[in-house]
């Protein structure tokens, strides 16, 4: 065969075979190995295969709010930063103090309520918490108490959201500002939260008070401060603080001792600094554990830098 007519001879039999894939292929079908398609974070939000990165995402802006459509959470985008975790003269545990860098995310602005709860009772059949025996907690408005670490990781799971750890619980307490306790000022009133006693804009003797009734803090987060303590994801470790040395592990085998912020209701002013930490087993239920939520990823939205790791 002439070389001339048989290269003609093959150009036509790959214009033949690409007119045959265009027919076969679906439209908007990609080649083995191409883009297209995202994975599910464990949180619920959606990311390219490309860890942390967003379809045609803005970084929020500091006090953004995004409304979490599981439970109705007002979620407020803190910005990531890097600040002195622990205390210099504490007690033994929040010593050495040390610098952490936090990543930015999505911090509740208020602590979960006795309503928000009733919405996860009805679609997951936990038990009501034992506490709303009392009618003085059990006011929808509330914030929910009376869980044991699981309900509190439950909640957050079927919210789609998490636990903050407990480098993003203090930052968000420290304000970026370095604040010895969590609220509007950085000092601690009954002007600005709810703790033992009473007194100024604290009128709630012994009882928890509808969220929100105390100025927020810088970053527009309300009840660091008293009220209920916080559970945490984090397991009880000595200082420095890593993110990767286990403390954060979740399941069965890492439950251990896990922390709690912020004081509470029942509990004087001590217990309310950015730095005090509070541990338990997390099989048992204290009448004062409540929780906030959080989550690193809202669909649209570029995920900010940092991984929470000490810095030497």
């Amino acid at each position: 065969m002439n070389r001339g007519v048989f290269l003609v001879a093959i150009v036509l039999i790959a214009s033949v075979f690409a007119a045959i894939l265009i027919l076969v292929l679906p439209r908007g079908a990609a080649p083995v190995g191409g883009g297209g398609g995202g994975v599910v974070e464990p949180n619920g939000g959606s990311t390219s295969k490309k860890p942390g990165k967003y379809p045609r995402g803005q970084t929020p802006k500091a006090g953004q709010e995004h409304t979490n459509p599981t439970d109705g959470s007002v979620l407020v985008w803190v910005p990531g930063g890097t600040f002195l975790m622990g205390s210099s003269d504490g007690p033994e545990d929040e010593q050495p103090r040390h610098k952490v860098r936090v990543a930015g995310f999505w911090c509740g602005k208020y602590e979960i309520t006795n309503k928000q709860y009733k919405k996860f009772m009805g679609a997951t059949k936990y038990p009501e918490p034992p506490v709303w025996d009392d009618s003085d907690f059990a006011g929808d408005d509330q914030p929910v108490v009376s869980l044991r670490w699981g309900e509190a990781v439950a909640y957050a799971q079927w919210s789609k959201c998490r636990l903050l750890t407990e480098a993003e619980w203090e930052y968000v307490a420290s304000a970026g500002k370095q604040f010895e306790y969590p609220t509007a000022t950085g000092q601690m009133s009954h002007e600005l939260a709810n703790y033992a006693g009473t007194g100024g804009r604290d009128k709630w003797a012994d009882v928890t008070s509808p969220v929100g009734s105390f100025p927020p803090n810088p970053f527009g987060i309300y009840d660091l401060a008293g009220n209920a303590w916080e559970h945490c994801s984090t397991m009880y470790k000595e200082y420095p603080y890593s993110a990767t040395d286990g403390r954060e592990k979740l399941g069965a085998g890492h439950a251990g001792n896990r922390i709690m912020r912020g004081g509470c209701w029942h509990f004087g002013p001590e217990f309310c600094t950015t730095h005090y930490r509070r541990h338990f087993a997390s099989h048992l239920r204290y009448d004062f554990g409540g929780l906030r939520i959080a989550t690193s990823r809202i669909e649209g939205a570029e995920a900010a830098e940092g991984e929470g790791e000490s810095e030497d």
